[in-house]
């Protein structure tokens, strides 16, 4: 009886262990994911964190990461331009009370992010946000988003999709294509099968990814995502594609070939003669600018504010 509980003791230390383990490899991987991607949290901790500060200024314009989601602005203030960032469920009530031209007033802590200062929201208005209430940064990439297991509605069934390839969006660091873009806004994810083998590994260009190709996919619709703004009509969880005929096999897309700013996506769909040197840094770390519900953007995407984003029930699939 004694050496059985020895066991059951040792054995409960064993896996605490492991946990532990894997948990700090996971925090390790993640900020060296969100370092290279630009978007996360850059390792940042409570000691290189400064204290809330005001930034009062005139909104410029809202940005669109690489997972879709409306997630940072830039502010005109008497200092210059300040992009100030925030987690998508922040959206809807910051386009809401500080649209493109209105006056903001939000409250950012400020960090080092490489060679550049990063600001992220604290609170809204003009009253400094106290320690319980200040907003935190948000901890996870747009890559991660589209990296991790997705969300359908109870009850959704598998639909047919069907449309013409208008861009793609893929892992910074590696080239795995992620998700794929129709031209009527919809945005379907590569299912995990179709991405088993590590992309590093996988010839360039199994599938070829050319604008205008039709897709025909099966899938899940996504869940809203609460208090969320993005350009794409319809989320969808792929459950398989086939572009111009040819299904996806376990390699996926392969891997694309990146240059500094095909990582936002496919196609060079988010340049123009007209973009500022804030819009082409922004581009850098995997931005475009988000047009306004109804307006047609210059590259000829229209940005309509997806629909739902409010108290969905969600299940993951197959769930």
């Amino acid at each position: 009886m004694k050496l059985s509980l020895l066991k059951t003791k040792t054995l409960s230390l064993g896996i605490a262990a492991g946990a532990i383990a894997l948990c700090s490899m996971g925090a390790q991987a993640q900020t060296m994911d969100n370092n290279m991607s630009g978007t996360g949290s850059m390792g940042m901790s409570s000691s290189t964190m400064m204290a809330p500060m005001a930034v009062t200024g005139t909104v410029l314009r809202y940005y669109v990461d690489r997972a879709g989601f409306v997630t940072a602005m830039d502010v005109q203030t008497a200092e210059g331009v300040r992009m100030v960032r925030f987690a998508p469920s922040m959206a809807q009530s910051l386009t809401a009370m500080y649209p493109v031209g209105s006056t903001a007033s939000v409250y950012v802590t400020s960090s080092m992010m490489g060679n550049m200062t990063r600001y992220d929201l604290a609170g809204m208005g003009a009253e400094m946000p106290s320690p319980t209430s200040m907003m935190m940064p948000m901890m996870v990439s747009d890559i991660d988003i589209l990296k991790a297991e997705p969300y359908t509605t109870i009850g959704a069934k598998p639909t047919r999709y069907e449309g013409r390839l208008s861009g793609y969006i893929a892992d910074p660091m590696n080239g795995e294509v992620l998700a794929i873009v129709l031209d009527d806004n919809t945005v379907i994810r590569v299912p995990r099968e179709n991405r088993l083998v590590q992309a590093s590994t996988a010839p360039d260009g199994i599938t070829p990814l050319m604008k205008g190709a039709s897709v025909v996919a099966y899938g899940l619709p996504e869940a809203p995502r609460y208090g969320s703004v993005s350009p794409f009509l319809t989320r969808v969880i792929g459950t398989g594609i086939a572009v111009d005929g040819r299904a996806l096999g376990p390699l996926g897309f392969g891997r694309v070939k990146m240059t500094k700013n095909s990582s936002l996506l496919g196609f060079n769909l988010f340049g123009g003669a007209n973009v500022t040197p804030e819009e082409s840094a922004a581009m850098g770390m995997g931005y475009r600018t988000y047009q306004t519900p109804g307006t047609m953007a210059p590259n000829g995407m229209d940005g309509t504010m997806a629909p739902g984003g409010m108290n969905s029930t969600m299940t993951t699939p197959g769930m």
